[in-house]
């Protein structure tokens, strides 16, 4: 059996504490308020560091609820192209002009 090694991560304990007032100050600005059923702020914080620390070209969201993903990703990759995939839409309360939505 081949062992795969992910490798370490690029970043350190001190960057997520760095990045924690930076965080506090985009989620304040969110649009959607009422996210039950979607990413809450512990989940958030962890997407938008790793986002904003990867910088990715790409991003596929899969399941999107009201949108509040959606631009969290705008805010850490401005330039990012989005993708986003969900079967019903009808909840979207944050529609990105720069989103792709399938």
């Amino acid at each position: 059996m081949t062992v795969m090694k992910i490798g370490a991560p690029k970043w350190s304990l001190s960057d997520l504490r760095d990045s924690y007032e930076e965080f506090k100050d985009v989620y304040t600005q969110k649009p959607v308020h009422d996210n039950v059923g979607g990413m809450k702020a512990p989940h958030a914080f962890g997407a938008w560091f790793m986002m904003k620390t990867l910088q990715p070209k790409t991003i596929i969201e899969s399941g999107v609820w009201k949108g509040q993903g959606t631009w969290l990703f705008e805010q850490a990759c401005p330039s990012a192209k989005i993708i986003c995939l969900d079967v019903n839409f009808s909840n979207l309360i944050y529609k990105s002009e720069k989103a792709r939505y399938i």
